[in-house]
Order: structure tokens, then sequence, then C-alpha cells
């Protein structure tokens, strides 16, 4: 096992729903957090849970000049950073005749630019033995007709992260790449979904915790895993 003690991690769309609950794990295991989000109520609120040794800075993370800033901050403040957890997502489910294009470029810029852009500047603050993860999603796997961007931005970020695998392996930075399944989280807005056969926000917190844990000499390329109740229909 791979501790957390002491290891910065930084977390984009930290509070979401899943962001909250990883970084309350997260930081009871000892990890410094540096914490982006673009919901400033909602990173209030998460503080009040975390260290004050927290760095949490709210910009929105497709707006590169913000992100270069706050990966700047990052390493004058722990002097480099250990991992980058790529959560910030976005889904705008509608029919494609009726889709605005500003909807497809907000959809595109926070699950594929921002993490483009968050992968980018980690790489120049990167520790030794450095990872990345990102969150993909089942919807990258098989076609959703309900939302069909956001089926598409997903399926580029595991693209992405394939790549980026190849070009960021001789740096010694692992990257990850997970695909859940639907999960419990405010994620859904008010959409009818049957919530009881969703993953909870700990269970995807429970893997990506086992890949952040590993030993180095693993590197895990894409984790595909959903709730079992979604399986049997």
């Amino acid at each position: 096992m791979y501790p957390l003690q002491n290891r910065v991690i930084v977390i984009t769309g930290a509070s979401g729903g899943m962001g909250r609950v990883l970084c309350r794990r997260l930081a009871q295991e000892g990890a410094l957090l540096a914490l982006t989000s673009n919901d400033a109520p909602a990173m209030e609120a998460l503080l009040k849970d975390l260290p004050q040794n927290t760095l949490a800075r709210v910009f929105d993370i497709a707006d590169e000049r913000q992100v270069a800033a706050f990966f700047a901050e990052i390493r004058e403040t722990f002097g480099g950073a250990d991992a980058l957890l790529n959560l910030a997502g976005l889904s705008i489910p509608a029919q494609i005749a009726e889709m605005r294009v500003e909807d497809y470029d907000l959809t595109m810029d926070v699950n594929l630019k921002g993490a483009f852009l968050a992968s980018k500047h980690f790489a120049g603050v990167a520790r030794e033995n450095a990872q990345i993860i990102s969150i993909g999603s089942m919807a990258a796997l098989r076609a959703n007709g309900n939302a069909p961007l956001y089926c598409t931005a997903k399926a580029a970020v595991n693209m992405f992260s394939s790549g980026l695998q190849i070009q960021f392996a001789p740096k010694g930075i692992r990257v990850t790449t997970l695909n859940p399944g639907g999960a419990d989280t405010p994620f859904w807005g008010d959409r009818p979904v049957n919530r009881a056969k969703l993953l909870r926000p700990e269970d995807i917190c429970e893997v990506m915790h086992f890949v952040l844990t590993c030993d180095p000499h693993i590197a895990f390329h894409e984790l595909n895993f959903e709730s079992f109740a979604m399986m049997k229909g």
C-alpha cells in the first residue's frame, strides 16, 4: 500500500457529490489537498470539514490563465504535487436538433478541456511517482440517446487519457481513467432516475482510493464498473 500521508492531491470539481466524499476521506488519511470548483457556496461548505491547510480556489477550469495560476500557487505552497484527480463533469440532456451551440461548448469545456488543461499544467509540478486519475463514464462505452454529447465528451476523455499514458510514462506519471456507471449524486438534477439502483459516491471513491494507494510499480489504464443492480435490470 502506498500511503496518502503528506501527499499533495489536486482535485478539480472538488465540491460536487463525489468530490465532497473523496476530499473528506483523503484529508482523514493525511493528504494535503489543492481543490478547484466553480461553485463558491459549495466550496465554502466543503472547507468547513477540511483542514485549514487546504488550498481551495473557485474558477473556471476551462480558463487556461486561471488554471496556470492555480498550479503556480500549488508549486509555491507545497513545492509540487503527487496526484491530479479530474472530477469536473457536466451533462446537458437534450435532443441534438434542439441543443444550443453554447451547451455543446460548455459540455466539451468542462468534461474535456478542463481535463486537458489540468493535466497539462500538472505535468509541470508533478513529483516522483505522480499520477493522474480522470473520471470518464460508462456512457463513454455505450451510447445514450438522452445525452449524446456527454457520451462523446467522456469518450474523448478516455482517448485523451490513453494518449497521455504514452506521453507521460517517460516522465514517471501514471495515467488512469475510471469509467463508473451512474452514481447517486446531484449530477442528475431533477431527471427521473431510479437512485436505488445507482452507485453510491462512496463506491466510486473506494475505487479511486484503491488506485491512489496501490504500489507505484502498478499502472492501471482503465477501470470500468457499475452498480450490479443496474446490470440485473
